[in-house]
């Protein structure tokens, strides 16, 4: 592999690690933001499910925006957004107006987002996409562990303003790789996609095959979309581990999940990866599925500290979701129709940030949290199926 394609890969991982890997660490916050604003800390958590929600909506507009203007200008533009409107967050002592101020911040997400990335490296790689893929969204959990702890130093020693801050540096310094480096597409660099010659054979096998057509209001479409936002939902448990360790009489054991499980995240997202690219963009749905599925059926029935770590560490798969999706997406609409499927499906996948209030009210009303993973268990079972169900409507299309 040449020079170029590893700097295209370690510019995307920086970039993850400016918007997502933020992100994943932005619980360090939550208690501080509350004690500074007197707010209930579910009234201030409740801005991620704005953010999400607003995200999720504004999805198309990541797409016009990398279309109507160079990509550099859109990553720089963003990043610098991103990091005033955080720094802003350090000074609000209203949590109206924090939650107000989410929603600005949920369209800067739909553009300041590792979906740009995914779009970049299925341009730039046409072998071993979901590998890369995987690579550069692994990273943000990396960058979420390193910057939690970082974080949560810099509130407690040095203020909330201070933390916000650091936050929105690493939100822009990262950016700026990507932003001197990257483009959308090889050929604007005088490139061509890497690939390999297995890969010239296997695609000219599949140049062979008619892609689905790509319509909003399509039952096949319908069905991606509900599968990438139940494969999602079971992502929220994380937020619950703690809680489910002090139902068991274990609080100890909470972090010790959590852990478990961000490793499992790194782990299955390159697992995923591999089973796309080695085996079939086909199968990625089944294999993220079933092993949640296990996954779910081993916290549910367990009570032994090494068990319950293992099967949090196998929920890890949960996080793969996103590689899976892009590869089913892929197998049925093709590599021309992929950024305008990816795009659309992402409006409603922003409903994935209920999956916290889901499995919080479930506590609530049954007094337990096993049955949420039972929950679980029955919301993969459907993306199961309705996963089946897209192949069976693609392969029906191949022999009409």
């Amino acid at each position: 592999m040449k020079r170029t394609y590893l700097l295209v890969i370690i510019c995307c991982c920086l970039y993850i690690g400016a918007c997502t890997g933020t992100a994943n660490a932005y619980g360090a916050f939550i208690v501080p933001l509350s004690e500074q604003m007197k707010a209930l800390r579910g009234t201030v958590s409740l801005a991620s499910t704005i953010y999400g929600i607003v995200s999720g909506l504004c999805a198309p507009l990541m797409l016009w925006a990398v279309r109507k203007f160079p990509l550099r200008y859109v990553m720089l533009v963003t990043a610098i957004c991103s990091s005033l409107l955080t720094i802003s967050f350090g000074f609000m002592d209203n949590v109206w107006l924090y939650l107000a101020s989410n929603v600005f911040k949920g369209i800067l997400n739909s553009v300041f987002t590792s979906t740009i990335i995914i779009i970049v490296i299925g341009n730039w790689f046409t072998d071993y996409r979901s590998s890369v893929s995987a690579l550069a969204l692994g990273f943000s959990g990396i960058a979420g562990a390193l910057y939690s702890p970082l974080f949560s130093h810099v509130v407690n020693n040095y203020g909330l303003r201070a933390g916000f801050f650091t936050m929105a540096f690493f939100q822009f310094a990262l950016v700026l790789p990507a932003f001197l480096f990257l483009t959308l597409t090889p050929e604007e660099k005088n490139f061509k996609p890497f690939t390999t010659e297995t890969g010239k054979n296997s695609r000219k096998k599949d140049d062979g095959l008619n892609h689905h057509p790509f319509k909003v209001n399509d039952p096949v479409f319908y069905a991606l979309c509900t599968v990438s936002i139940l494969m999602a939902l079971l992502v929220h448990i994380n937020n619950h581990l703690n809680g489910f360790a002090r139902s068991l009489g274990k609080p100890a054991l909470g972090p010790l999940l959590v852990s478990s499980l961000m490793l499992g995240n790194l782990f299955f997202k390159f697992v995923s990866g591999l089973v796309c690219d080695r085996i079939g963009n086909k199968y990625g749905v089944a294999f993220g599925c079933i092993t949640a599925i296990i996954a779910c059926l081993i916290l549910f029935i367990s009570s032994d500290d090494v068990t319950l770590l293992t099967g949090a560490f196998i929920l890890g798969t949960a996080y793969g979701n996103q590689i899976t999706t892009s590869a089913l997406i892929r197998h049925v609409y093709g590599n021309k129709q992929y950024a305008d499927v990816f795009a659309a499906q992402s409006v409603p996948y922003g409903l994935m940030y209920f999956g916290s209030m889901i499995f919080g009210y479930i506590y609530d009303f049954t007094g337990s949290y096993r049955p949420c993973f039972v929950v679980g268990i029955v919301l993969q079972l459907i993306a199961l199926l309705l996963g089946f169900y897209i192949l069976y409507k693609h392969k029906k299309e191949q022999t009409e």
